[in-house]
Order: C-alpha cells, then sequence, then structure tokens
C-alpha cells in the first residue's frame, strides 16, 4: 500500500480531512499540521462530489445551516435590542444602522470611524 506522506517509513493509517494528505501516525498527523498550517477540517463549504457524499456529508452541511441560522438570529436579537431592525430585500439599512452605530459608541466614549 502508500506510505505516509509525512515521514514516508510506514503504511498510511489516516487521511487528513482538511488536504487529504496521508499519515501514519499521530505524530505525523501533528508534524503535518505543523509544517502546512493545515487545520486538519474539511472545509464546510466546498461542493462534494455526489459519489462521496454520505451521511457525514449530510449531517455537516445540516449543522453548517443550522448554525448559519443561529447567527441570523442572534445578529436579528442584537439589532432589535438596539432599536433597528433588518429592512429591505436586501439586509440592514447601513446608513441609518451605522448613524446608530456611531451614536451609540459616542455615548460610550468611544471614537468610531466607518470606511463606506
Amino acid at each position: 500500500g502508500a506510505l505516509c506522506q509525512e515521514c514516508g517509513e510506514q503504511p498510511w493509517n489516516y487521511r487528513c480531512p482538511g488536504c487529504s494528505r496521508l499519515t501514519c501516525s499521530l505524530p505525523c498527523v501533528q508534524a503535518h499540521k505543523r509544517r502546512t498550517a493545515c487545520s486538519g477540517k474539511r472545509p464546510r463549504t466546498v461542493p462534494v462530489a455526489l459519489a462521496q457524499f454520505d451521511g457525514n456529508q449530510l449531517l455537516s452541511d445540516y449543522n453548517l445551516l443550522e448554525e448559519t441560522s443561529q447567527v441570523r438570529e442572534s445578529a436579528h436579537r442584537l439589532l432589535d435590542g438596539f432599536g433597528c431592525g433588518f429592512e429591505g430585500r436586501h439586509g440592514a439599512q447601513l446608513l441609518p444602522w451605522l448613524s446608530f452605530l456611531g451614536k451609540a459608541a459616542e455615548r460610550r466614549g468611544v471614537r468610531l470611524a466607518v470606511q463606506t
């Protein structure tokens, strides 16, 4: 079989979900991550071929959608708490929202510089 792509001495046992590099052991996995700065995690937004789509991929996609929904709901609650909400079809009205944010920062003694 194929050898570890890190040490080249042992048969591979692990495939990195982030970059598909083949490694034989935890020390080789750790060396690979240090050397390449690989996170070891599959990029969640990269398309997956239908032939490779399995229950784990489905669960990962579902979790991504759930997390996205939670962040969206949290943003709505935060903006509602500031007294402004999302308006229009394309998200928040940028300039009124920035004006509100700038005034809130000023009340707290924070100088906010915004580039539009």
